[in-house]
């Protein structure tokens, strides 16, 4: 892999983890109040400036957006079975988010954890879902070309 596509998988695999760290923010917010709030106000007061723990925030959500990114070349290996693929990276996806879920301070009790793993899955599904009718798409036109 040349540094051109490291860059590159790093800088969308950045934009895409903010993009869906701060949607969620903006789901949650919106379903527990009228306020928007940039994060658990848990993580957010353990700070003296709030703009400090929503950067780090924003950090943690680009580094989770890269790790999935780098996470998503375990595809490119043929030889495992494409399930065993998903699998991994679907592990790799969860683990991390349990340590970003655990460090920000996104739930106080079991139940709420259970809440983030769900999310977690249910997100995880969708973007797989989209992947998955992507490219079923380019094979019906790649034969649609072949005919």
């Amino acid at each position: 892999m040349d540094t051109k596509s490291i860059i590159g998988l790093t800088l969308v695999g950045a934009c895409i983890g903010i993009t869906i760290g701060t949607s969620i923010e903006l789901i949650f917010s919106s379903l527990s109040s009228s306020s928007y709030y940039p994060g658990a106000p848990e993580f957010l007061n353990s700070f003296g400036n709030e703009n400090v723990a929503v950067l780090i925030e924003r950090l943690i959500y680009a580094a989770y957006g890269i790790i999935s990114s780098f996470a998503g070349l375990l595809y490119r290996n043929e030889t495992r079975p494409l399930i065993l693929n998903t699998a991994l990276h679907f592990g790799i996806v969860l683990i991390c988010g349990i340590a970003a879920g655990s460090y920000l301070k996104w739930w106080s009790s079991s139940f709420d954890m259970l809440g983030v793993i769900i999310t977690i899955v249910l997100i995880y599904l969708l973007i797989w879902l989209f992947n998955w009718l992507a490219a079923r798409a380019e094979v019906k036109k790649m034969n649609q070309k072949l005919r």
